[in-house]
């Protein structure tokens, strides 16, 4: 979908969001005129919402309360300072999406150095996003590439909750990087190119980014050169048969990603 398509879609479905269902159609049968593309586009949508509500509100208060109380009960409430895992010290939260958090953390064994350690958030380890996780981790470990974020650890917690540890890229998205350091067409081209070194490295071990974005490409210097790292593998698939015969494939009517991307 192109840019000026995009942002009409979201205009729409952010105006039809505050209407009543009658209202939609009356509001969609004007805005889209003829067009029955844009329209389906932002009808989808619009019913990928309601289902994402519906769920929730199938859960009963009562029920998503224990939830959180299980959860600061078992530790499973994150803070700045504690001890992760028994080899790690959470200096603060990066970032948080649907499947989990990313954490910088400080690691105080064997080597004393940061990383950003992702993990499931609580209360999520169901078979489906766990089996996703586990996916990332594995594409992880079978890149090795200077253009792709290293791996350093994996594991779970006695509460059963799987972590990934990771190089911390203390970078910037590829886009704002050539744009503050004013590069010039051909330094910008030098640069896109190794990050396609790293995507190609990545396909040729049939693995699929599926969310390449400037934020999941960070430039960081090194020895006062830009140097390129993809993050972000969490929405991956291989696109053969993983090591013992394990594979994720995306689910009819299943969304993943952000609408942005």
């Amino acid at each position: 979908m192109i840019a000026e398509t995009w942002e009409r879609v979201k205009d729409l479905l952010h105006r039809a969001m505050q209407l009543s269902p009658a209202e939609r159609s009356r509001f969609l049968d004007e805005a889209c005129a003829s067009d029955a593309s844009l329209r389906a586009e932002v009808e989808s949508l619009l019913a990928a919402g309601e289902q994402v509500r519906s769920d929730f509100l199938a859960s009963t208060p009562a029920r998503r309360l224990g939830e959180a109380a299980d959860e600061i009960a078992s530790g499973a409430v994150l803070t700045e300072g504690q001890i992760f895992a028994d080899r790690y010290r959470l200096v603060r939260k990066l970032g948080e999406g649907g499947m989990g958090q990313v954490w910088l953390a400080e690691q105080l064994t064997p080597v004393r150095r940061l990383a950003a350690l992702k993990l499931i958030r609580a209360g999520m380890y169901d078979e489906s996003v766990v089996q996703r996780f586990q996916s990332e981790r594995q594409s992880l470990a079978m890149m090795d590439h200077p253009a792709i974020a290293k791996v350093f650890d994996a594991g779970a917690t006695p509460q059963g909750q799987p972590f990934l540890v990771m190089e911390y890229v203390a970078g910037l998205p590829i886009t704002e990087y050539c744009d503050r350091g004013k590069l010039t067409i051909a330094e910008r081209l030098e640069l896109f190119v190794q990050a396609c070194d790293g995507v190609q490295h990545a396909h040729q071990r049939a693995i699929l980014h599926r969310d390449l974005k400037p934020a999941n490409i960070l430039v960081v210097e090194v020895d006062g050169r830009p140097a390129p790292r993809l993050i972000d593998f969490g929405l991956a698939k291989a696109a053969v048969p993983q090591p013992g015969g394990a594979s994720i494939f995306t689910q009819i009517g299943q969304f993943v990603g952000h609408p942005d991307t």
